[in-house]
């Protein structure tokens, strides 16, 4: 029974207070600790901005989206357009320099904050009946040392783990899936997560059928529901492609033939398939290790050294194409280098087929538990965090074994997306995206313990003094 309370609120309306309290204290706390980590490691002044800066700047002098890839210069699909043109939007309005990088690294804290709250509800769409779950993966969400280091990087990451979570959220939130306006507010996520990271279209198909289970009634559902299940899931589909398509426009245009959004596959696909490589786009090297272990003991000087070790650290193309080899691309386009080096990659897997498996099998241990070949992730509090979250996920999957019909596309999601990088390449960047929609099974075993505490609890408080004494 709804009773009204001396305050004038009823018991519902108290309790959703109370609710919207505590998640506006959860932002909080995981804004706070992302614009800590930002002040506190100095990361504006470090940052490094990768070819979103160079292409942003390019846009900002009238070159349009272009960039020196592979010793060519020119019109480019080499990165997807979401990142630089937000870079060139900051550097717009504050110049190009540390006050625009923080500019941007605030702008991915509230990101970085919005993901939490979007765990949370997560967990709740899926898991109505256990609160608890979404509360406690929201809690991790907004604790876990990678999530709050992200945003300290002028890197795509932020965004492709806001459009992910965003997008299964909302997919996978009956109410939603089943308004008008919430199959467009999917649609336009889907297509403006795909503008920064186009990998997680491979997740896509596992969001769409989220609407179309929202939208079959009951166990045999009819003709009628099979059409309303159909027309708005193509509706999805159909405002995704829309916000999509202009810039696959542009890359017909650009260059002559059809580019989804990325034109670097085959590129990417030999970073990590070739002789020299260690399944990722890096070399690793003792010099960084030593690099990395050098500094101060604060935290702004070890992400000081991580960075300069970072750096360190060789890329493939540094080793194999710098700067002599680059003349073999002579008179290619962009297309057809990308290609050029995917038939290498194609070439090498055929005769080394050994090799490749054991590649593959490397960066399945590298995405589970992080890149070895990158300075950073080697870090200890990398190195526990991973453990931990493998562990507790482990175990969540046997404790919500119950409930595996709610949470399988996540699962699924994972589990493709996962596949596509140990068949391709890896690095630690492409797991952090799909890390907010495991936290439901990491929450699952402390939610366990959290109630074998509360029920403890009261019997222990019964106790006589004397036997708490022993």
């Amino acid at each position: 029974m709804n009773q009204q309370l001396p305050t004038g609120l009823t018991e519902d309306r108290l309790a959703a207070r109370r609710t919207w309290l505590m998640l506006g204290l959860l932002f909080a706390a995981a804004l706070g600790l992302r614009v800590a980590a930002i002040f506190v490691l100095d990361s504006h002044h470090t940052a490094f901005t990768y070819e979103h800066g160079e292409i942003a700047e390019n846009l900002l002098a009238g070159r349009g989206f272009s960039v020196k890839f592979l010793g060519g210069k020119g019109p480019t699909s080499q990165q997807a357009p979401g990142y630089p043109f937000l870079l060139a939007a900051v550097y717009a309005v504050l110049g190009k320099g540390p006050a625009a990088l923080l500019a941007v690294q605030l702008l991915q804290a509230v990101a970085g904050a919005v993901i939490v709250l979007l765990t949370v509800q997560l967990g709740w769409a899926l898991l109505p009946k256990r609160p608890e779950i979404g509360w406690i993966a929201g809690i991790l969400a907004a604790i876990a040392p990678p999530h709050v280091y992200m945003v300290t990087h002028i890197q795509v990451v932020t965004w492709a783990t806001l459009g992910l979570t965003a997008m299964f959220t909302l997919a996978l939130s009956p109410r939603v899936a089943q308004s008008r306006w919430g199959l467009v507010a999917i649609g336009v996520t889907i297509g403006l997560t795909l503008l920064f990271e186009p990998i997680l279209a491979l997740a896509t198909p596992l969001a769409a059928w989220g609407v179309w289970r929202a939208n079959l009634r009951g166990g045999c559902p009819d003709r009628g529901s099979f059409r309303r299940a159909f027309a708005y899931t193509a509706t999805v589909t159909a405002v995704a492609v829309a916000v999509v398509m202009p810039w696959t426009v542009r890359n017909c245009r650009v260059h002559g033939e059809f580019v989804f959004i990325k034109s670097t596959f085959g590129y990417a696909f030999w970073q990590a398939n070739n002789p020299a490589s260690f399944g990722t786009d890096k070399i690793p090297k003792e010099s960084a290790l030593l690099i990395a272990a050098r500094h101060d003991g604060t935290w702004a000087g070890v992400h000081e050294a991580l960075v300069a070790a970072r750096h360190e650290t060789l890329y493939i193309d540094d080793v194999l194409l710098k700067p002599t080899k680059y003349r073999e691309f002579k008179g290619m386009t962009e297309l057809e280098r990308s290609r050029h080096l995917g038939a290498k990659a194609g070439a090498f897997i055929r005769e080394n087929p050994g090799e490749y498996a054991r590649l593959c099998l490397l960066r399945l241990r590298y995405f589970l538990l992080g890149d070895e070949t990158n300075p950073k992730t080697r870090h200890v509090i990398y190195r526990a965090f991973n453990l931990s979250w493998l562990l507790m996920v482990g175990l969540g999957l046997w404790l919500l074994r119950a409930d595996w019909r709610q949470l399988w596309p996540l699962a699924a999601a994972f589990a493709v997306v996962m596949l596509f990088h140990v068949l391709t390449i890896t690095s630690a960047r492409f797991r952090i995206p799909l890390e907010p929609i495991t936290l439901l099974w990491a929450a699952a075993p402390l939610a366990a313990l959290w109630a074998r505490i509360a029920q403890a609890a009261p019997a222990f408080s019964r106790r006589p003094v004397a036997n708490m004494a022993g």
